[in-house]
């Protein structure tokens, strides 16, 4: 979810200042005690401060937006129809926030619903599609979703290298005898969920050609060609980011659950238990925190002391993440990729770990003991049991990580 108190840096007039990029418009403005506050049509509220005794006003035309004293782009102001109310938008974002934190999903998507139609905003949009999403309306969730991955801040790097580079977006045309190519645009976690996809493409009649980091190169190749060139020098007649085929092929969260659908080489598995020797003690791999947190998002972070406490003595924690921890309890390993650490989790003699990427490549080679320690609000993706022998242990009150740990 997005916050509703943005960017909110003064913002002043200058000229001369060349090309700059066109940022999303002001589509709301009023005055205020200190100046003027405005809305634009990313959902950035800003505040303009009065300096020097002169009270700031709102100008005609755009402003250019500056940060750390350089200009970065410029905004139009454009003047809707109807005057809109800013704390009006702000009070039923929030609420909707609010509401879609504490579980109460109903009364977030009328709150959200009412902050679209009082301003449709791009993180309007955005949290909405998230709210229907968590209440199961996967389509129309996943439809919001891709609408706003179509702008910025929300388009995601790898696409805008490939319309860039004139490739043409899949949208659901017929693949028989087509070369698409699917790219890993999202989480390292989203990829390897959706990597079971392809064959359903190349059961379509697709040529597959997959364009993903060089950690999941060795896995993604189970399924077809992983090519190592730049996305924009890739021959194909659609593209398409793993997650979105979740919306392309008609996913819904229904009680269907794959079984193992990535294999991991004997001799790697073999090579990881020579490294470890002989167990002397049961074996746990372990994850808990995600590799790149970001503003607003679920909780998904356990300190390392609790995971110690809650195993006590006698049991070996083995880290399933590259992040090392400073605790010596936990045994830190190097890998080369998600090879190396699927290897080391067959070696295992249970998996706990949080909503991280850690849970799908432990689901995916059909690790048979896997324990998944899920926030009280969590994401969307888990109303779907997508795995064999994963144990969903979700917290029973915010932040209560030891709620979720007794249930393993």
């Amino acid at each position: 979810m997005a916050d509703a108190d943005m960017e909110v840096k003064p913002q002043t007039i200058f000229s001369g200042f060349g090309d700059l990029p066109e940022l999303g418009h002001v589509i709301a403005h009023e005055v205020t005690d200190y100046g003027w506050r405005g809305l634009t049509q990313d959902g950035e509220v800003f505040e303009v401060k009065s300096l020097n005794g002169h009270k700031a006003a709102v100008p005609e035309g755009e402003i250019i937006v500056q940060c750390n004293g350089r200009a970065i782009g410029r905004r139009a102001i454009v003047h809707p129809p109807a005057q809109i109310d800013i704390d009006r938008y702000l009070e039923e974002f929030n609420r909707a926030v609010d509401c879609y934190k504490g579980n109460n999903l109903v009364d977030a998507l009328a709150a959200s619903h009412a902050a679209v139609n009082i301003a449709p905003t791009l993180r309007a949009k955005f949290n909405r599609a998230m709210i229907l999403l968590a209440s199961g309306q996967w389509q129309e969730g996943l439809a919001e979703y891709e609408q706003c991955e179509e702008f910025e801040p929300f388009m995601r790097p790898p696409v805008r290298e490939a319309l860039d580079a004139g490739l043409q977006p899949w949208r659901g045309e017929d693949l028989n005898g087509k070369r698409i190519l699917v790219i890993h645009a999202h989480g390292f976690g989203d990829t390897l969920m959706c990597l079971r996809y392809v064959r359903h493409l190349i059961l379509m009649g697709a040529d597959v050609v997959m364009s993903v980091p060089a950690e999941l190169a060795r896995l993604a190749s189970q399924w077809g060609e992983v090519s190592a060139n730049s996305i924009r020098f890739i021959e194909c007649d659609y593209f398409v980011p793993f997650l979105h085929l979740l919306r392309r092929l008609q996913v819904e969260p229904i009680n269907d659950v794959d079984g193992k659908y990535l294999t991991v080489p004997q001799h790697l598995v073999d090579k990881w238990r020579d490294r470890l020797g002989p167990a002397t003690c049961r074996r746990v791999g372990v994850a808990w925190s995600v590799g790149k947190p970001s503003t607003g998002d679920y909780p998904r972070t356990i300190e390392p002391e609790v995971l110690i406490d809650h195993f006590g003595l006698g049991v070996a924690l083995h880290s399933m993440q590259a992040q090392q921890s400073v605790h010596a309890e936990i045994i830190h390993h190097e890998f080369e990729s998600f090879s190396d650490c699927a290897a080391l989790m067959l070696c295992m003699d249970e998996i706990v770990t949080v909503d991280t990427a850690a849970v799908h490549l432990a689901g995916a080679i059909g690790h048979p003991n896997v324990k998944l320690l899920l926030s009280y609000w969590a994401s969307w993706r888990w109303r779907k049991p997508w795995y064999n022998h994963i144990k969903i242990c979700r917290q029973t009150s915010a932040g209560d990580w030891a709620s979720a740990l007794e249930q393993c």
